[in-house]
């Protein structure tokens, strides 16, 4: 096991790549994955109807055209897939209740993609609604985009604590992150406190940790966490953002 990039009494942090590190931990380490990995979008459809490619930097998807540091978000999209696909059996290996995973549809090339293509190679419980309060993919080929999917999978055990906590419903109108993390896109704070509050979960991981706002919500909480992340700059500022973060046990 690799030497972690930060460790606390309650958080571990490593750096690097989430393939290399999560074959390391032990099965069901964990009660919970929340997570947001890389959307490769990198690459963009082309204007002639065929093909993939880098955005320009004028193109609205040009803040994704270098990629996220390390990572170039830009896989030959099998690729990509077989590289999640790989990620969520890992974390389905290191988990005793099930994973949070947020991803997002895409129309390419007049269709709709939707993530992994729905072969993810362990069961889907449920799809939730991430109500974002704003659009994203403005045109006249469809419908602009205010939604992202934050999908459920559930092992046996998984239940949450109570009837209000299932209340809240299949749609989260939890709005972007506008407070400045340093990350290009990270989810709000609110995504991985409500899925660690809904289901009493005491412990958490997650392989693209980014700026930390899992492990954020997680102290806050008062609750175990473990992040990856193979930019340096990012984990640099999920530590700065943690001794910023109040305690929930103090």
């Amino acid at each position: 096991m690799m030497k972690p990039f930060y460790q606390d009494d309650s958080t571990i942090i490593y750096c690097g790549k989430a393939e290399d590190i999560l074959p390391s931990l032990r099965g069901e380490s964990f009660d919970l994955a929340i997570t947001s990995p890389p959307y490769n979008m990198g690459l963009v459809p082309g204007s002639n109807g065929r093909g993939m490619y880098r955005p320009g930097a004028s193109n609205k998807a040009g803040r994704f055209r270098e990629g996220y540091g390390k990572h170039s978000d830009a896989l030959p999209q099998d690729e990509y897939d077989k590289w999640q696909r790989g990620i969520l059996g890992e974390l389905w290996r290191t988990t005793r209740l099930g994973i949070f995973y947020n991803h997002r549809p895409r129309v390419e090339h007049g269709q709709l993609r939707v993530p992994l293509s729905f072969d993810y190679g362990i069961p889907l419980r449920q799809i939730i609604i991430w109500d974002r309060g704003t659009g994203i993919d403005v045109n006249l080929r469809h419908f602009c985009t205010r939604q992202e999917w934050i999908m459920l999978f559930a092992k046996p055990d998984f239940k949450l604590i109570d009837h209000s906590a299932s209340g809240m419903g299949d749609v989260w109108r939890l709005g972007m992150e506008y407070k400045e993390t340093g990350h290009p896109a990270p989810f709000p704070l609110s995504l991985p406190t409500r899925a660690i509050s809904a289901t009493g979960a005491r412990s958490v991981i997650d392989p693209f940790m980014g700026s930390g706002s899992t492990l954020v919500a997680a102290q806050n909480l008062g609750i175990q966490a473990v992040g990856i992340e193979v930019n340096e700059e990012y984990c640099e500022m999920a530590v700065a953002r943690l001794s910023q973060a109040p305690l929930a046990f103090e």
